[in-house]
């Protein structure tokens, strides 16, 4: 790669974008103009409508009987003022008054005799006034309180103590640094996180779909200059703007932020902006890769763009979906862990968070800095593969027409991207709100609706109507006898291997035993006929999973993506189908298996034997339907969650490594043999 060149085209590229308003107001303009105007108008009303309604009057009305003396209390209570209704409920529920008080009693005669008047106040917490005039009244009831209290305690020769054996007090031990800190450590992840998004947005589009859009990218293929040196030269633009666009805003949040609390400090008493030096330093550092991330994903998903618009499109959900996880770490509870630390995005949003607040140490720094490096090298390897495919720089693919006649549509042997990612979407859809209402009946039964009715029927019915070949989409080819004994094999591997990484994920994020427990009885476990159990759990998601997952969605991604990143894409979109965290981790690993093995035997078939294997595997193990030998080793293992031992493990991964090599070994004499003339 000639780093001059890359150069220059960074130069060129910086240059275009600067030029370009809507870079500009992306980057400067809404953290410079913007964050300002917020605060400011965000404050001002604040101020006016705190200060409406503490200079107000509460309109009180009082209800009950005996209640002369109850009126006089509140009569002396400042800004009190007490209004006489027929209805007192409705006039509250209609604003005319701000609360009522009730005497549940006569309140002269109870206290006459010595006894507790019960009253009741009244309020509607929606409406800022009825608030504060319950705020007024309990103030005021509570003071008259503490008077008869000393009256009646003084009649009997009694000393207050006695009657207050305990008395509690508490304190805020919080800096005002770290209360500040707290309150930025929630908004900031996320404004910064969003804003390094939309950093990036514009010239992650402007400079891959709009160059295909304007025609330009031809020209720029058909120089000297590599396809990867011109990658790395837009990358650095997208970078270098994306950073800048996340530093500004971070400076320009704390700035405005600051002034505006020291206008607010009497309302909002003490406050603190004093931030380490050291941890300056480490949100600075975890920009770097963050922004690298996000620039590189981004541009990765442009890429497969044909039109700005159309990049947009596709670039909207993606900035739906940081929201997610910066927003976990406005989560009272949720901060840097063993677990967390690894997740991308999550991780560095947590990692903001507790540096404003507390010390983090070495340790976990520096694994949220590699761990989101390490995604970042990821991510710009597959926009790197992405850019030296000419079929996908350079499609002119015109997608799906807009239409309900079929005989519009082009006869294709494998669905578009948009057609798997339409079809994923759908049957997640059909999943959320059909599959959980039906499951949620009849588990058993509503299992089987799933995968049958929500997932394979959706599948045939997308493919036949827009005109895809059903076979060829699906994978539906003979696999050879060698490939379905690899994938028995590797099968038999990973469900030992799945089962130890269930047992470390239960360390780090339990599943709540609660759920697990209703799970198993709404399943039947222990009174569902096993034979019954293996239909429904295991050989109908072998089927029908399969034929989503393994058959259009993994053969409309193959041939936009690199072979790593299809499986990781698979998998990720099977685990995101389970609609569980606690579930993602395993299933999306077994969706990396399972796609592995299709991938390379050409057939669905395998894929299809492994899944069923595997869940097969869990349902037995869960009715102790296996042989007392094997139930010996698994047991303490799995339900006593202390894991296989290392001997165990060892043999698991070399079985699972020979099955994944006899497939692929067979899968090349295959292509040989077809191949050879």
């Amino acid at each position: 790669m000639n780093f001059f060149t890359v150069f220059v085209i960074f130069r060129k590229e910086l240059v275009d974008m600067l030029r370009d308003k809507r870079t500009l107001i992306a980057m400067i303009g809404i953290p410079v103009v913007i964050y300002p105007g917020l605060f400011i108008a965000g404050s001002q009303a604040v101020l006016l409508q705190q200060g409406k309604v503490a200079g107000g009057m509460s309109r009180v009305a009082v209800e009950g009987p005996g209640t002369e003396q109850l009126r006089e209390w509140i009569s002396d209570i400042p800004k009190i003022a007490l209004f006489e209704s027929k209805d007192a409920r409705l006039d509250l529920n209609a604003g005319k008054i701000h609360a009522v008080v009730i005497a549940e009693d006569n309140v002269q005669e109870t206290l006459a005799r010595g006894g507790t008047a019960r009253i009741r106040i009244l309020y509607d917490a929606a409406e800022g006034d009825s608030l504060e005039a319950e705020h007024r009244l309990a103030e005021g009831l509570d003071k008259r309180y503490e008077a008869l209290l000393d009256d009646r305690l003084a009649s009997l020769g009694i000393q207050k103590e006695f009657a207050r054996p305990i008395d509690v007090t508490r304190k805020n031990v919080a800096t005002p640094a770290k209360s500040t800190g707290s309150i930025l450590g929630m908004m900031m992840p996320l404004i910064m996180i969003v804003m390094l998004g939309i950093g990036a947005l514009v010239p992650a589009v402007d400079l891959t779909a709009g160059e295909k859009e304007r025609g330009t990218f031809e020209t720029l293929l058909s120089t000297p200059t590599s396809s990867l040196e011109i990658l790395a030269g837009k990358f650095l633009t997208v970078f270098c703007l994306a950073m800048f666009t996340g530093a500004l805003n971070l400076v320009s949040m704390i700035l405005a932020l600051a002034i505006q609390l020291s206008q607010l400090e009497q309302t909002i008493g003490e406050f603190s902006l004093s931030l380490p030096v050291r941890s300056v330093v480490i949100i600075a550092l975890a920009l770097a890769p963050l922004a690298f991330l996000i620039s590189a994903v981004m541009m990765s998903i442009a890429t497969l763009a044909r039109s700005f618009r159309e990049a947009q499109n596709l670039l909207a959900p993606f900035l739906l979906l940081l929201l997610f996880p910066a927003a976990l770490a406005a989560v009272p509870g949720i901060s840097l862990s063993t677990g967390t630390q690894f997740i991308p995005i999550v991780n560095v949003a947590l990692l903001f968070k507790d540096l404003m607040t507390d010390e983090v140490g070495l340790q976990p720094v520096f694994m949220v800095l590699a761990s989101t490096t390490l995604y970042a090298i990821l991510a710009l390897l597959l926009a790197a593969k992405l850019f030296q495919r000419e079929e996908v720089v350079l499609s002119q693919d015109r997608g799906i027409p807009l239409t309900f006649r079929r005989s519009r549509f082009t006869p294709r042997t494998q669905p578009t991207p948009g057609t798997a990612l339409l079809l994923f979407t759908l049957c997640l859809l059909l999943l959320y709100y059909v599959g959980a209402y039906v499951q949620a009946k009849h588990a058993l039964v509503g299992l089987f609706v799933t995968q049958w009715g929500l997932f394979l029927l959706p599948t045939l019915a997308m493919l036949w109507f827009l005109r895809v070949d059903i076979k060829s989409a699906l994978n539906l080819r003979a696999p050879s006898i060698g490939t379905l004994i690899g994938s028995a094999i590797a099968a038999s591997g990973w469900v030992v291997l799945s089962l130890q990484v269930s047992v470390w994920q239960q360390r780090v994020l339990p599943f709540p035993e609660d759920l697990a427990q209703e799970m198993s009885r709404l399943l039947g476990m222990g009174n569902t006929p096993v034979p019954i159990l293996l239909f429904v759990l295991a050989l109908s998601p072998a089927i029908c999973e399969e034929a989503l997952f393994r058959g259009a969605i993994l053969s409309g991604l193959r041939r936009h993506l690199p072979s790593w990143a299809l499986l990781i894409a698979v998998g990720f979109l099977f685990g995101l189908a389970h609609l569980s965290v606690h579930r993602l981790l395993i299933t999306g690993l077994s969706g990396v298996v399972l796609a592995f093995i299709v991938l390379r035997s050409g057939s669905i078939f395998p894929g299809m034997l492994a899944h069923f294997i595997v869940n097969a595997s869990s349902i037995l193990i869960e009715t102790n339907h296996v042989p007392h030998a094997v139930d010996r080793i698994v047991g303490p293992a799995v339900r006593e969650e202390k894991g296989f031992s290392l001997l165990i493990l060892t043999i698991a991964a070399i079985v699972f490594v020979i099955g994944l090599v006899a497939i692929r070994e067979r899968s090349v004499c295959s292509s040989k043999a077809s191949s050879a003339p």
